[in-house]
């Protein structure tokens, strides 16, 4: 048989694995928004094309394992918007790592839009994960959109992931689930920004979206564990071996908020306090190293910056959460930036390498 021959031939094999992967969790994601209660009044398709289809449907799955004295991005599949550059190795602090960034080739995400992330690290492999730029959710007049991110980290495997910040626009609506499966002896450093919208562009852009709800879920697991069935494997087609990897126990953190500024004022006490930027970081990881890492981390209040943070253990100390509100963006990525510094040096014993002068 003929090396053309051959390559074909696997790629027809490799198809209906693909195709599969992309039409559960095509379902899966558009089972969050039937689903929710607070998407009940938006459920009215777009006029001008229907939620969910060819065009309307983001599917991405990032695969990363060891390979010799290196991690590899080994396989990677795709439908658009969604678009990844070649990995690089450009951290000097940790040479043998890839480096990914996401990228969509639409401006925003606009109603309609069902979007899904897979990244899978396998045992003793190593990513950094991040975006072009910052996630715009645009304008509504019907509908949602929706997002179902499902991460898995095996055995002593390590992962950062650190999108640009979320910036939903007026009269925006959007869903996102965060499904995260990491093993005992695995790391994950996960780190998110909300902006407040588009404060500058007009006067009603300041909390002016409609609703924004976000969950996130983590399991811890033992590869031992053979009947352990994964959270992040139910329905999106995650790799076969997170899902029977994944922890089929409860989740030991869960958390969930909806914010719908037009119903409540988020600029209240107690709520964001005058504060507008919202940043958030999570990290997973062996309890003896997340238990040091809380002696790194303090809580305090900068009244000249504008600045407020703190942190905690999550049950069992298996991670640990830190948040940062701020009156602007700047110095929340600082303050998050500075933790997923404090969380590498204590998982890996390495420094964040300096910011990009563009970034």
């Amino acid at each position: 048989m003929s090396a053309l021959r051959m390559c074909e031939d696997a790629v027809v094999r490799a198809v209906p694995d693909s195709r599969e992967r992309a039409r559960l969790a095509r379902e899966a994601v558009t089972r969050l928004g039937r689903a929710a209660p607070e998407l009940a009044p938006y459920q009215d398709e777009p006029p001008q094309m229907p939620s969910g289809v060819v065009g309307k449907f983001g599917f991405l799955r990032l695969v990363f394992r060891a390979d010799g004295a290196r991690s590899v991005l080994s396989d990677m599949d795709r439908r658009a918007p969604f678009l990844v550059q070649k990995a690089l190795y450009w951290d000097e602090a940790l040479p043998d790592m890839p480096c990914v960034m996401i990228i969509t080739t639409t401006g925003c995400v606009a109603q309609g839009d069902r979007l899904a992330v897979q990244i899978h690290v396998g045992a003793g492999a190593r990513a950094h994960v991040t975006t072009q730029s910052a996630t715009k959710i645009h304008m509504m007049s019907s509908n949602y959109a929706a997002q179902l991110q499902e991460i898995t980290v095996e055995e002593g495997g390590y992962l950062e992931y650190a999108p640009d910040p979320v910036i939903p626009h007026r009269s925006s609506r959007f869903l996102t689930d965060t499904r995260l499966a990491v093993a005992e002896s695995g790391a994950l450093v996960y780190s998110e920004i909300l902006l407040p919208g588009r404060k500058h562009h007009h006067k009603d852009e300041l909390f002016g979206f409609d609703l924004y709800s976000s969950r996130i879920a983590a399991h811890s697991f033992n590869t031992n564990d053979a009947n352990a069935e994964s959270d992040a494997g139910s329905g999106a087609g995650a790799d076969s071996r997170g899902a029977r990897r994944g922890g089929g126990s409860r989740p030991f953190f869960v958390e969930k908020f909806i914010l719908e500024p037009k119903r409540d004022d988020l600029t209240r006490l107690g709520v964001m306090s005058g504060y507008e930027v919202f940043g958030n970081a999570l990290v997973i990881g062996p309890a003896d190293k997340t238990l040091a890492l809380r002696e790194s981390v303090d809580a305090d209040v900068d009244k000249d910056r504008g600045l407020a943070w703190g942190g905690g253990l999550l049950p069992g100390g298996r991670g640990l959460v830190f948040r940062a509100l701020g009156r602007d963006t700047e110095s929340v990525q600082a303050k998050i930036r500075e933790f997923r510094g404090l969380a590498r040096k204590v998982l890996t014993g390495a420094d964040l390498p300096p910011e990009f002068l563009w970034r």
